[in-house]
């Protein structure tokens, strides 16, 4: 790292600007780019099964959706002729499992906001907490990319901004004034697409409004 600052053409990248904002913002650019390169660090996995936000009502919604499943499968292979209640009453299950969930998440997250207004700005305890909510959000695994005139790009969005400027420079060809190759007709044509407003009404009548969420599987003559 030492050397990298030492070899670092600063009057070239960070100097160059008599704005001192561009400046300041430039040697920050540069010094994230050494402890990115030269410090090592380490992302510890968290397992995709750990859900701290699930707790009874989850877990009493997630026994009455699979009982009802359960419910309806022998339903269906006894053909009972209480199919469709049981399927209706399998729906109504996973939709409350869904709400559930969905409540159970927003409490936790109410829970962390409240304990992080709580604890003092700037305490141990709540850059312990922060850290910890830091820690469900994703990262970025693609280092930070150098721009041509030296500066960095950090977010996704100047990424995505720097590699389409690269794609669009190497896709450019030099043809000169030729001129582009024309085809020949092969006499035939696609035939015209024509989709009716009674079809599209026939097939969402066909549709279950009972199901849960998913493919219908339509087959649309």
């Amino acid at each position: 790292m030492r050397h990298f600052f030492a070899s670092y053409p600063w009057q070239q990248v960070c100097f160059s600007s008599e704005n001192p904002s561009s400046c300041a913002e430039a040697i920050s650019d540069v010094v994230r780019q050494a402890m990115e390169y030269y410090i090592p660090y380490s992302d510890v996995p968290v397992r995709s099964s750990a859900r701290p936000w699930f707790n009874a009502d989850c877990a009493e919604a997630e026994k009455r959706k699979h009982s009802a499943f359960l419910a309806w499968v022998d339903a269906r292979d006894r053909k009972a002729p209480d199919l469709s209640s049981k399927k209706r009453a399998f729906n109504h299950a996973a939709k409350s499992y869904k709400k559930a969930l969905r409540k159970a998440r927003f409490d936790r997250i109410s829970h962390i906001g409240q304990k992080l207004s709580a604890q003092p700005s700037g305490s141990r305890a709540f850059w312990s907490l922060a850290k910890s909510v830091e820690a469900n959000f994703c990262r970025p695994t693609l280092p930070p990319l150098v721009r041509p005139d030296g500066t960095l790009a950090h977010t996704a969005r100047e990424k995505a901004g720097l590699f389409a400027s690269l794609f669009a420079n190497n896709s450019r060809l030099d043809t000169g004034s030729s001129t582009p190759p024309t085809l020949s007709h092969c006499g035939t044509s696609m035939p015209e697409v024509r989709i009716r407003n009674k079809e599209v009404l026939r097939a969402l009548c066909r549709l279950d409004v009972n199901k849960a969420s998913g493919p219908d599987d339509l087959l649309i003559p």
